[in-house]
């Protein structure tokens, strides 16, 4: 292989690993554990997190401000943005 294509060759494969691991960053992802033992999974919020009120564990949601969905998968999919949850 000449050098040339050796050197196009190595920075295709960091420009791909660098695509890659931006894509795989799980900051957007939470999950917790509700008291029955269940799995709570928030994606995409811009803040959520776990409160206790009346001696009960619950947990909070915050879309982002930007209108894209935030996902809450609980018993059942619940789709929030800045409008609403449905």
């Amino acid at each position: 292989m000449k050098p040339l294509n050796a050197l196009i060759l190595v920075i295709l494969v960091f420009v791909f690993s660098r695509n890659m691991i931006n894509q795989a960053r799980a900051d957007d992802y939470q999950s917790f554990y509700k008291d029955d033992g269940s799995l709570v999974i928030i994606d995409n919020a811009e803040d959520s997190g776990i409160m206790v009120v009346d001696g009960e564990v619950e947990y909070y949601v915050v879309p982002k401000d930007d209108g894209s969905p935030t996902f809450i998968y609980d018993d059942e999919l619940i789709v929030c943005t800045n409008t609403g949850c449905y």
